[in-house]
């Protein structure tokens, strides 16, 4: 009966439960089964779930739909979140105002503030999180119940407002104020004692949300609805945290009035502690009382920030805090900063390696800074250049040159006839230098004992010489402006001046900047010597002359140089490469500065240096600061000068030529010229007249723009306005003018031996002899500009009218004729007025009618340019010709 009963409860509630979901929503608004009714359904096996869902013919999706909408209605208390922009900056300026050096604790850090930003949802345990067993329940809680054995089903049961939930068949049960272990007690107890048979099964369901109060220092005071196992942080966490000026370290949690404990977050950041991370219960009050004990830690400090202190905590608790000191930090020597009533400021050194000392208590504002220790190396050797070894080398006070230079660290390339030794110690003011012969030290003729601080450097012999920016001024020859060179002038800031290569490189020497491995293996000797070179340089003094000199001339490496101790001339030239071919070893010329009555003068001296390199060492002439040794070319050194002859000559081609050479001498050497020869269009370039010509067409263009510009701006009544886009057409053909470079010679002249006319050669010289066509041509201002054969009856005039006439701009009073041979020629009358001009043309003349410039302002300029373009047109058809 009480079967039947169930299941006509069970068929009205689903008919209700379909109704709803199915109806209009005034249907829906006139009934509602309550809460209960669905639970009492649910609570129903599965297999009868879904038989009484076929019978009734819905899906029972629906009703678990259902079940979620009430879900929702039920979860209004969700934990509650403030979200913040933490601005370090703000709290820093807040917490520095405790400080004694406010200005540089501002730039600190506020130390435990991170934990409180890029908060975007409630912080709050995960669903999935075992309940402690000693989890309190309380109004709002749930439970799960599944029975096993003669009866199974599934329930969750909520703790009402009355404290008790109701196991089904057997009544309520008092569960507030009992411990999630003692509910299951009561629970098995219930049942053993009603139910035989019957097994229950306590899990934790959804979990009560409580209200807590945030009193004090705090984002946002007030109250807070969290979850039930929240703790301290969590309640934190979600309202934002602590403010500016609150305290971290001394979190009180106040429970019915009295204080239960204290929270210091620290534990948490720094150590991972939740010792005291209490869990919160309905109505507790968190009191963030003011931070009162600032202080400030900088310099070489894994976490420099600003950091609250508690009592008890000393400079060494402070520098835990921090994370401890770097490897660069001198610990020797830390800074305490203090401020008192009676004193004022106060400085005081700690040394942390001593335990009294970093026992020094701390106080509100003090700042703390643990200065970087000196980060040179104290035993080192320094290698540079053609070596295979590293940088640094550690000096353990048994390192011999020998040791290091050796045929298993030399390269192939290295220069085995010279290299330096530069040794100033740590707190020396001057550097010497020791040059030595690496293959004296290979064949066991000379080894050094090494000391700290020296530095080694060997030599590419086959690097180039090639030096920029800097580098090149540090090691240019003017000796006698190095100290001046060294001052840091106004301007140097886009390029770096002297002053700061030699900063750059005396700071970092011995650092660890000088650990890392440099590209020197095949540098120049001017890029190996640039920062001994600037050293030196700076070390001069009244007293002490630079100890520089300076080779040029002859030698494979023309440059400054340091003078080492005691110097001579075979030493100095093997620190520049050597002799080249060209050496005069009979004369080589030393160019000294000494100081006479207070003014310095120059002084010359000869030497022969056949005769000094055949001395002792010690014999031969000494070299001095600033000295410089000047080796002499042999005269008439056999240089690459040739000349290109071409066209018709018997043996054209290209010939070496000596210095002082004729041109008739070339010719008789390349066999004369051929039958077919024009001697008199012979076309001679030279390339110094290319560069000449190259600098008047770019002056001719910038002329023309000004002129262009002038017009565009002021145009006279007096003067004809210059088409512009005529003008245009005259600079682009400008532009493209190459330059010949061609001198007007007399070759028949030359060919008859006539001294006079005879010219010396020079290197890249041409001689273009062609074979004319008997022909005239007529260029310019003229109808049709074309060539004509020659005719010895037709005049001037003839040939201009049969070239269509001189054009509107033509200038026919400015005619003028390029010869063959370059040379210009005017007609003696006037064209327009004489049919015979009285001129007797020539095969290969070129007829000019140049442009009317007369009305154009800056005639000249006109002149010029078109008579650029005229010569520049014949000169490049003569070449075109062979």
């Amino acid at each position: 009966m009480n079967h039947l009963f169930m299941q006509t409860i069970i068929r009205t509630l689903v008919t209700c439960c379909l109704l709803i979901l199915t109806s209009s929503q005034v249907l829906a608004q006139s009934f509602m089964p309550s809460p209960q009714q669905i639970q009492q359904f649910q609570n129903l096996p599965r297999a009868q779930q879904e038989q009484l869902a076929r019978q009734m013919g819905f899906d029972l999706s629906v009703l678990e739909g259902a079940q979620g909408g009430n879900q929702s209605q039920g979860s209004e208390n969700q934990p509650e979140f403030v979200e913040r922009e933490v601005d370090d900056e703000q709290i820093s300026a807040q917490r520095a105002r405790q400080s004694v050096i406010e200005a540089e604790a501002k730039k600190l850090k506020p130390f435990g503030f991170d934990l409180f930003k890029n908060r975007q949802e409630a912080t709050a345990p995960l669903a999935n999180t075992p309940v402690p067993s000693n989890y309190t329940l309380g109004p709002g809680d749930s439970v799960k119940l599944q029975l096993f054995g003669k009866e199974t089903g599934s329930f969750e049961l909520v703790v009402n407002n009355e404290g008790n939930i109701d196991l089904p068949d057997l009544g309520p049960l008092a569960a507030v104020g009992a411990s999630f272990q003692e509910l299951k007690q009561l629970v098995n107890e219930k049942y053993s004692q009603q139910k035989i048979g019957v097994t229950p099964f306590i899990s934790m369901g959804q979990l009560r949300s409580i209200q807590v109060f945030l009193v004090g220092e705090v984002f946002r005071p007030g109250p807070l609805v969290i979850n039930s196992l929240s703790t301290i942080t969590t309640a934190l966490i979600n309202s934002g945290g602590v403010s500016e000026i609150g305290s971290l370290r001394n979190i009180e949690l106040k429970r019915s009035g009295k204080t239960i404990g204290n929270f210091d977050f620290y534990d948490l950041i720094v150590y991972g502690d939740t010792s005291n991370d209490l869990k919160l219960e309905q109505g507790d009050v968190i009191f963030v009382p003011t931070a009162r004990n600032i202080v400030s830690v900088d310099g070489e400090v894994r976490r420099p920030a600003i950091y609250e202190m508690v009592a008890g905590e000393d400079v060494s608790s402070l520098v835990r805090l921090a994370g401890g000191v770097l490897p660069s930090a001198d610990t020797s020597a830390v800074q305490l900063v203090r401020a008192s009533n009676q004193n004022g400021l106060s400085v005081k050194s700690i040394n942390l390696s001593n335990s009294t000392s970093g026992g020094q208590a701390l106080q509100n504002g003090d700042f703390l800074r643990v200065p970087k220790a000196t980060l040179e190396f104290s035993n080192a050797i320094k290698v540079t250049g053609a070596i295979n070894l590293p940088n640094i080398i550690a000096d353990t006070g048994q390192v011999a040159l020998s040791t290091l230079v050796s045929r298993n660290t030399l390269l192939a390339n290295t220069d085995l006839e010279y290299a330096l030794i530069a040794r100033r110690a740590r707190f020396d003011a001057k550097t010497s230098i020791i040059q030595f012969t690496p293959n004296d030290v290979l064949n066991g003729k000379f080894d050094l004992q090494l000391q700290s601080f020296d530095e080694l450097y060997l030599f590419d012999r086959f690097a180039n010489d090639n030096a920029e920016g800097v580098v090149a001024k540090v090691t240019d020859g003017n000796l006698k402006t190095s100290q001046d060179d060294l001052k840091a002038k106004a301007g140097d800031s886009k390029e770096m001046s002297e002053a700061q290569f030699l900063q750059n490189q005396e700071n970092n020497r011995f650092t660890t900047r000088a650990f890392e491995k440099q590209a020197s293996l095949s540098a120049s000797r001017k890029l190996v010597l640039a920062p001994l070179i600037a050293r030196l340089k700076s070390e001069a003094s009244e007293q002490h002359p630079v100890q520089l000199i300076e080779i040029t001339g002859q030698v494979k490496y023309p440059g400054v140089y340091p003078l080492p101790q005691h110097s001579s001339i075979q030493t100095m030239l093997k620190a520049a490469g050597g002799l080249t071919e060209s050496a005069h070893l009979e004369i080589a010329e030393i160019t000294s500065m000494v100081i006479n009555n207070g003014k310095s003068e120059i002084k010359h001296n000869r030497v022969n240096l056949i005769e000094q390199l055949v001395l002792d060492t010690q014999q031969q002439v000494k070299l001095l600061s600033k000295d410089v040794l000047n080796v002499l070319r042999i005269p008439d050194w056999y240089e690459n000068n040739i000349i290109s002859l071409e066209g018709e000559v018997v043996f054209p081609g290209v010939y070496q030529i000596s210095r002082g050479e004729t041109l008739s001498s070339v010719i008789k050497r390349a066999g004369g010229l051929t039958e077919k020869a024009s001697p008199r269009a012979a076309l001679f370039t030279r390339e110094e007249l290319k560069l000449k010509e190259r600098e008047n067409i770019d002056k001719a263009i910038e002329d023309l723009r000004e002129q262009l510009a002038n017009n565009n701006l002021s145009n006279s009544q007096f003067s004809r306005t210059v088409d512009y886009d005529n003008a245009t057409r005259v600079l682009d053909d400008l532009t493209d003018v190459e330059p010949v470079g061609r001198m007007v010679i007399n070759l028949p002249d030359i060919l008859k031996g006539i001294v006079a006319e005879d010219i010396e050669l020079k290197n890249g010289d041409r001689l273009i002899i062609p074979n004319i066509t008997p022909a005239v041509s007529v260029i310019g201002e003229v109808f049709v500009s074309t060539t004509y054969r020659f005719d010895q009856s037709l005049t001037l005039y003839d040939y201009i009218e049969r070239a269509g006439g001189a054009r509107e701009f033509g200038d026919t009073s400015k005619i003028y004729i390029v010869r063959a041979d370059g040379s210009v020629s005017i007609p003696r009358s006037n064209y327009w007025f004489s049919s015979n001009s009285g001129t007797v043309l020539e095969p290969g003349d070129t007829i000019v009618v140049p442009r009317d410039v007369t009305n154009y302002d800056n005639i000249s300029l006109w002149q010029g340019v078109t008579q650029i373009l005229y010569q520049s047109a014949i000169a490049v058809a003569a070449v075109r010709t062979l």
